[in-house]
């Protein structure tokens, strides 16, 4: 999980796709996450950041559950599967953190995860 973090972090911080920066405590910001899908509309390098980062975020929400199987939690069970999208995790982030000033310093991928949780009907 923390490769995926790190992975998701240079690849927000990397090239001419540079967002907003992560933050004080050096987690991908809502700001960010924000700047970078509205920047992917026009730039390349922004939409494979976009891209990699949520593919990162599906895969720590798959890992999560493995790792909590693993360590002998109950097996999480859900109502429906997992799915992410750009627009899903965008309206995640907008219901999650609505004061836009509080965005560079709300890390953004908390925020994604529950939302993701939540709409599998997970308990």
């Amino acid at each position: 999980m923390r490769t995926l973090r790190l992975l998701a972090l240079l690849a927000l911080s990397a090239g001419p796709a540079v967002a907003a920066p992560t933050t004080s405590s050096g987690r991908i910001s809502v700001s960010q996450v924000m700047e970078m899908a509205q920047r992917a509309r026009s730039d390349a390098a922004a939409r494979d950041t976009v891209i990699a980062y949520l593919a990162g975020v599906g895969e720590t929400a798959g890992l999560m559950v493995s790792e909590a199987v693993a360590r002998g939690a109950t097996p999480l069970k859900c109502t429906a599967s997992f799915t992410l999208s750009e627009e899903t995790a965008l309206s995640a982030l907008a219901a999650g953190a609505p004061d836009t000033a509080s965005w560079p310093e709300t890390p953004a991928t908390p925020i994604i995860l529950a939302d993701l949780f939540a709409r599998a009907g997970c308990h």
